[in-house]
């Protein structure tokens, strides 16, 4: 079960990720070790990473990419 909700997330330059939890946790999330992974390629074409929304509690793409909220909470850096 998945505790660690996404309540609000916004890209921010060098592809990382200011995000809020909704347990009031506030982070930032650095997605570049994240690049070779063959389900996020897509967000890294122009335009694409600064589209992210918070969907039902975790991080999402417009086309469809998305990041597990227990994984972005445990790696971001508490702001």
């Amino acid at each position: 079960m998945m505790m660690n909700r996404v309540r609000d997330v916004k890209a921010m330059p060098g592809y990382k990720l200011d995000i809020v939890f909704r347990d009031g946790v506030h982070g930032v999330f650095d997605c570049n070790p994240y690049r070779d992974y063959e389900c996020l390629s897509g967000i890294w074409a122009e335009g694409v990473f600064d589209k992210v929304v918070a969907d039902h509690g975790t991080v999402m793409w417009p086309d469809g990419s998305d990041l597990c909220p227990d994984e972005v909470y445990d790696n971001s850096v508490r702001v």
